[in-house]
């Protein structure tokens, strides 16, 4: 289990404490897309900043993430070995769900979010070595790594499980496809602190932030589904499935 998942699995152990189920806003009908859109916007207008004990849902804006690293083989043009730990991941407030499928009577099925992020980063200690395109890349400091007006698309499959003789789910297979209208990335202390290469490489990421993307976009995409994954998997396992959903 990932440094990430382990994080949010005790801050959710610590919000559940003493919680009551909620009455506001009111739940919605299984499978009412426009309504559980308008909850979930909700949710993340009124809570991402402070969580919400009542429903497991830890702080998400800013999110700790203890431990997250991209690893792209010799067989690709981007060959880095990138390592980010102990950072936060600031603008998860800033997303609006669009629409949703799934969240029927039948958790079993396919379920997927489809939303946009305005602004996203991924902020803090970083080392990294290896190629980028055709240029080495070696270094140690902090970084800062922006996606901006991000559509993103969370796709999961919901896996019941019993406790207490209740039905509860569990997120699984879940897999995210992120589109970003841009991508911004600074690395401070590249190459031992040398100030011109570290510009240099700086912005020829910056450059060819697309061709990058392109390449590192696979690895991305899976840390951020560990996130997501744990998130929806513990604001559903407070309380039995139905039990988000009007009678």
């Amino acid at each position: 289990m990932s440094r990430i998942i382990c994080s949010i699995l005790v801050l959710s152990a610590i919000l559940s404490i003493q919680a009551k189920f909620p009455d506001d806003p009111k739940p919605c009908k299984h499978g009412d897309s426009e309504c559980i859109v308008k909850i979930a916007n909700y949710f993340i207008r009124e809570k991402a900043t402070q969580g919400d004990r009542d429903i497991n849902l830890v702080k998400l804006d800013p999110l700790p993430v203890a431990k997250m690293n991209l690893k792209q083989g010799a067989d690709s043009p981007v060959n880095i070995d990138l390592t980010f730990k102990d950072n936060n991941i600031y603008g998860i407030s800033t997303i609006k769900f669009h629409k949703v499928k799934g969240f029927g009577k039948d958790l079993a099925q396919k379920h997927e979010l489809q939303l946009n992020a305005g602004k996203l980063s991924l902020v803090g200690p970083y080392s990294i070595k290896g190629k980028v395109l055709i240029l080495p890349i070696s270094g140690s400091g902090k970084s800062n790594m922006t996606l901006v007006n991000c559509d993103v698309i969370v796709q999961f499959t919901g896996m019941p499980f019993e406790k207490d003789g209740e039905t509860y789910m569990k997120a699984t297979k879940l897999k995210i496809l992120a589109k970003p209208e841009r991508l911004y990335y600074h690395f401070s202390n590249l190459f031992n602190g040398d100030k011109a290469l570290g510009d240099n490489m700086n912005a020829f990421l910056n450059d060819n932030w697309e061709a990058i993307f392109k390449e590192v976009q696979n690895s991305i995409q899976g840390a951020f589904s560990e996130i997501f994954s744990a998130i929806i998997s513990n604001v559903f396992s407070k309380y039995p499935y139905d039990k988000f959903f009007e009678a």
